[in-house]
């Protein structure tokens, strides 16, 4: 992008030689591409023989995509690119002067301006040309709300289209980074969804789900698992009004209508790990998985895990269940891989959390047996 010009407007020495560099650089681009489409701004010259003299002239594209070439008439050059324009105006000219060997070349390329607004930090304009696409104008301008997969671009005769550039950026999708046009108008979505996966998966990190993407995406997305992934013991740790909440499923036997919520925390752990640690999750303030440590009772490490939440729990009723699903003794050592559920039993939490429900619907119902009475008398 050009730096900014110097005092008096005109740039300083290193700026100048930075900007022929880069115009250079986009005229390569431009003619070795036999996809270029002629931009406005752009600027060819045309060189012929008549009457034993070399002419050669210089044509401009216009803003409305029109070029005008003086004694062979104006031409629209919308959606042509730079091989078709080249074949077009030495055929025109070759047909008016026949042997004049003719030649179109470019000599420097057009640039414009596309607005960004949506879901950034700030409205911006970034300038572009023929060559630039979606990922190039758009990736310095998102924050940390915008949506990677939601990415829509408003062309001048309103046409309206929609792209994934994480797609795109990850997978290749080439048809989701498309050139941009003068006139274009780039809208960034905020993002719906956003989850990070850690652990046993090839690609590690922060992504942003569309709304009709499930459990089995996150193999997609994180690029499958390892070798050493223990599929059985998958964690999502999600924090809600509640409070903190862990989850552990199978995620070869799990619901496929299982549905992340965002900020969730994904863990696939290893197999390594199995015989290391001790999970605990249910009414306690710190759920999550603890260092094994032989020979230790489940007490040990729900007060590892911030102690009983006697709000929701009473009478310390827990369950613990082996690696392998089994159903065990609580009052036996706890065994590596052992998971520990403390139950969420507790009559008064419960009757505060559902009462105010039920009073609701139990007063309904009795207004409406009362106005049926009524009607009746």
């Amino acid at each position: 992008m050009p730096s900014s010009p110097g005092a008096g407007g005109v740039p300083e020495g290193g700026q100048e030689e930075e900007l022929v560099e880069a115009q250079i650089e986009r005229l390569q681009l431009a003619i070795s591409n036999e996809g270029y489409p002629v931009t406005p701004g752009d600027i060819y010259r045309i060189t012929f023989t008549a009457a034993g003299s070399l002419i050669t002239n210089q044509i401009i594209v216009e803003s409305d995509y029109s070029i005008n070439l003086g004694i062979f008439g104006e031409i629209d050059v919308q959606n042509m690119n730079f091989p078709e324009l080249k074949k077009r105006v030495e055929r025109l000219i070759q047909e008016g002067y026949p042997r004049s060997l003719p030649s179109l070349t470019m000599i420097s390329t057009g640039t414009f301006e596309v607005p960004i607004i949506g879901e950034i930090p700030q409205t911006t304009y970034v300038t572009a040309w023929g060559l630039s696409r979606l990922n190039d104008v758009v990736s310095g301008s998102f924050g940390a709300h915008s949506s990677m997969r939601d990415v829509k671009v408003l062309s001048k005769d309103g046409t309206e289209r929609t792209f994934d550039l994480w797609m795109a950026r990850y997978k290749g999708d080439l048809f989701q980074n498309p050139l941009v046009s003068p006139g274009d108008r780039i809208v960034v979505s905020r993002v719906n969804k956003q989850i990070r996966i850690n652990g046993e998966v090839y690609r590690p990190g922060i992504y942003q789900l569309l709304e009709n993407e499930d459990l089995q995406d996150i193999r997609y997305f994180s690029g499958g698992f390892t070798p050493l992934a223990d599929l059985r013991r998958v964690t999502v740790e999600r924090f809600s009004g509640e409070g903190p909440e862990l989850i552990v499923f199978d995620y070869n036997n799990s619901d496929e209508d299982f549905e992340f919520k965002d900020r969730d925390i994904i863990t696939i752990p290893s197999k390594r790990d199995q015989d290391l640690q001790v999970t605990v999750v249910g009414a306690v303030f710190n759920p999550g998985r603890y260092q094994y440590t032989p020979p230790e009772n489940y007490m040990y490490y729900v007060n590892l895990a911030g102690g009983i939440d006697f709000e929701r729990n009473s009478g310390n009723e827990v369950t613990v269940v082996d690696r392998y699903g089994n159903q065990q003794d609580p009052s036996y050592p706890i065994s590596p891989g052992d998971t520990i559920t403390v139950l969420n039993n507790n009559f008064i939490y419960n009757f505060n959390r559902h009462f105010p429900v039920v009073t609701t619907g139990f007063a309904f119902i009795l207004t409406i047996i009362s106005i049926v009475n009524l009607a009746n008398q």
